[in-house]
């Protein structure tokens, strides 16, 4: 079983860290509404929560997007062809 580190540096890794993304963004939004509620920095913090808000949607809407991809593609690897399939395209020279 590989690491987790080199889980995220493999191509297509990223998408390992969008639920610890969703959760940091999402604990923002909940302090940048509290920090408007408590009036502390009222209009910066409404534009921070504006803003949090924005990028939850976009990452499920990312997230959405990029399942339907994948079941429109059959599940998958990334897009990545199969070895067998990238050797079977070489023609090779006999003598």
């Amino acid at each position: 079983m590989t690491s987790f580190a080199s889980q995220i540096m493999e191509p297509g890794g990223g998408l390992l860290l969008i639920p610890f993304v969703r959760i940091i963004i999402g604990i923002l939004l909940v302090l940048t509404i509290s920090g408007f509620l408590a009036d502390i920095a009222r209009i910066h913090m409404a534009v921070l929560s504006f803003l949090s808000g924005g990028l939850l949607f976009s990452i499920s809407m990312f997230e959405r997007e990029y399942k339907k991809a994948q079941r429109n593609r059959g599940g998958g690897a990334g897009g990545q062809a199969p070895p067998s399939a990238a050797s079977s395209d070489k023609d090779e020279k006999t003598d």
